[in-house]
């Protein structure tokens, strides 16, 4: 990894017009803003420029802000890593995208140097009764409709529903016959089964006179939608209910091991800010 965080590396990988030398000009840095230097190796404006792209923010004063912040967790990683004296191993994923040498040493280093919290079966059993609205099955619905469409050489939409309905008598056979033979939608050849449903679904006022059914209930009047009229069968209600703890388990142990390694990261990437002398910035970090 040689010359990576060197002294004078950072600042050479980039110049103003060639000279490489004299402050950065406005229109990158910002009449405001000062040049950035961990250690007194300056962070290129240029560099700061291009890591501001993968930050989006409110102005560009805060997306240089963040980049520059970004550069200098970089910088002050790469040089412990040079301190140690590691040497890439890149790895490829499950996708097949291999790490590039910088990737490959920030991951060796916190691997060599990063001791997470492991959590145990208290702390994920807290996470889920504490997280229990992120862990419950929203309620479902099972509905099934007949669809009349306005035509102008047929009655109306909502007067052929009507006659349906008292065809029907509230009988799911019935029911499923005359989907099959008279929907205008596709779900009649299913016998109407709309299958199970999450709100938002359907049309606002199909899920509203559904809302009002029981199990195996037909709507005794049509229901009117910009598609036409419907005539409405709520199947069955499947209530809202909390995943248990032993099936959503691991999940909540990978996640909470996530959290512990970004916490991990946090405090070290803390640790070294507070041993190196940096200028332009301030290396927000929780310690």
């Amino acid at each position: 990894m040689s010359g990576l965080a060197g002294s004078g590396t950072i600042a050479d990988a980039g110049g103003c017009g060639g000279c490489g030398s004299g402050p950065r000009p406005a229109a990158i840095r910002g009449a405001s803003a000062p040049p950035v230097f961990v250690d007194g190796v300056e962070i290129p404006e240029e560099a700061i420029a291009a890591e501001a792209q993968n930050h989006p923010a409110e102005n560009p004063a805060a997306a240089r802000a963040t980049a520059a912040r970004a550069l200098v967790i970089r910088h002050l990683l790469l040089k412990r890593a040079e301190e140690l004296g590691l040497e890439p191993a890149p790895e490829t994923d499950e996708f097949g995208r291999r790490e590039t040498g910088e990737e490959a040493l920030i991951r060796q280093l916190f691997e060599l140097e990063l001791t997470p919290e492991e959590p145990d079966e208290e702390a994920c059993l807290r996470y889920w009764r504490t997280n229990s609205l992120a862990f419950t099955a929203p309620a479902l619905l099972e509905a099934s409709h007949i669809l009349f469409e306005d035509a102008p050489d047929l009655p109306s939409a909502d007067a052929r529903a009507a006659a349906a309905i008292a065809r029907i008598d509230g009988r799911e056979d019935r029911f499923r016959a005359l989907a099959r033979t008279e929907s205008a939608c596709p779900s009649g050849a299913a016998g109407g089964s709309l299958g199970q449903l999450r709100p938002g679904d359907l049309a606002e006022e199909v899920e509203v006179a559904l809302a009002s059914l029981e199990s195996g209930q037909i709507a005794d009047v049509p229901v009117r939608s910009r598609f036409g009229a419907h005539v409405v069968r709520l199947d069955r209600k499947v209530p809202a209910r909390l995943i248990p703890f032993e099936v959503m388990h691991d999940r909540i142990r990978d996640r909470l091991r996530a959290r512990a390694w970004t916490t991990a990261a946090t405090r070290y990437v803390a640790g070294l800010g507070r041993k190196a002398l940096i200028e332009g910035l301030t290396l927000e970090a929780a310690g």
